[in-house]
């Protein structure tokens, strides 16, 4: 009998346990769909976050691509195309499978240059650190997200291209450590 009754304390325990985790699980659940999903600086924001099926995407920023490429153009870089694109996720209705927002997570840079020489490392460098001097006027919460974006450069020269993909921090890290030309590059294409 004292096992029995031992048993059923187990088995008591147990099934308030399970009844526990099922009702913690459930408020859980309910807060994380409830909780307003939208970010300081979102083009939008959805009415009703609960409903939401959120998805990766991108916006454009055109207010700020325009700012962007009028500082390039006072900075003289000639040849040299920006524009910025918000990173984030779209809220979808599960229903309809219609956007009803959009929450921004960071601003993304687009760099195109054309140079004469692709190969001219230094010069490359050179025109790099122009522009990332440039990008230091659009800091964190001057911009569209709470986090850092990506700076994606592109040399062009003819047919022949040059990327580089790299985090803001990543180029003010690099600029911090006092590299140039040549080696800001070669720094940046391991990012």
């Amino acid at each position: 009998m004292a096992v029995f009754h031992g048993y059923w304390k187990l088995a008591f325990i147990g099934k308030a346990m399970r009844k526990t985790f099922v009702v913690l699980f459930s408020v859980l659940l309910l807060t994380a769909c409830s909780v307003d999903r939208s970010i300081p600086g979102s083009r939008t924001s959805p009415a009703n976050s609960q409903n939401c099926a959120y998805v990766w995407d991108t916006q454009p920023l055109p207010d700020l691509t325009e700012k962007l490429q009028s500082a390039i153009d006072a900075a003289g870089l000639l040849g040299v195309k920006a524009t910025a694109e918000a990173y984030g996720e779209d809220c979808i209705d599960p229903q309809t499978n219609i956007p009803r927002g959009f929450a921004t997570m960071e601003t993304d840079f687009y760099i195109t240059a054309q140079v004469a020489d692709i190969t001219d490392m230094d010069n490359l460098g050179g025109l790099l650190e122009k522009v990332l001097s440039v990008l230091d006027a659009f800091p964190l919460g001057k911009i569209p997200g709470p986090q850092a974006g990506y700076i994606n450069f592109s040399f062009q020269s003819g047919k022949a291209e040059t990327n580089l993909r790299f985090t803001a921090s990543a180029g003010n890290a690099a600029r911090l450590q006092g590299l140039h030309g040549a080696a800001l590059v070669e720094k940046l294409q391991k990012k």
